[in-house]
């Protein structure tokens, strides 16, 4: 089994965007498990079955662990790519809706100086 820092377990969480509480019930582990878990103190604030679990249940979810990093393998379903979109478009509404773009109006002969050429 490749060593595992804290640093990879806050990333793969943070890759999954899971907070803390979803994934301490994924892994069927305390919060504050989890938080000591991914303190600088790491593996050695936990026991090693709880610690397997939480790494067991980020490679469920799709993390691998590499050297110095994790990355994500998991597919996203059709249904999953969609509320993501939505999820999006949403935030982007109310984006819009906070902060209005405001475009001047204006024509063709505003891009133009006197002689023709670019402004």
């Amino acid at each position: 089994m490749k060593m595992v820092t804290p640093e990879q377990i806050r990333a793969a969480r943070a890759l999954l965007r899971l907070e803390q509480r979803e994934l301490a019930a994924r892994a069927h582990v305390s919060v504050a498990t989890l938080r000591r878990l991914e303190s600088e103190h790491g593996m050695s604030a936990v026991t090693p079955s709880t610690f397997a679990q939480v790494r067991a249940a980020l490679e469920e979810a799709g993390v691998e662990f590499i050297y110095g990093g994790v990355r994500h393998l998991k597919k996203r379903s059709p249904e999953e790519v969609a509320e993501r979109l939505r999820s999006i478009r949403e935030a982007v509404d109310e984006f819009n809706r906070k902060y209005p773009v405001v475009n001047p109006d204006f024509s063709e002969d505003d891009l133009y100086d006197e002689n023709g050429l670019p402004a």
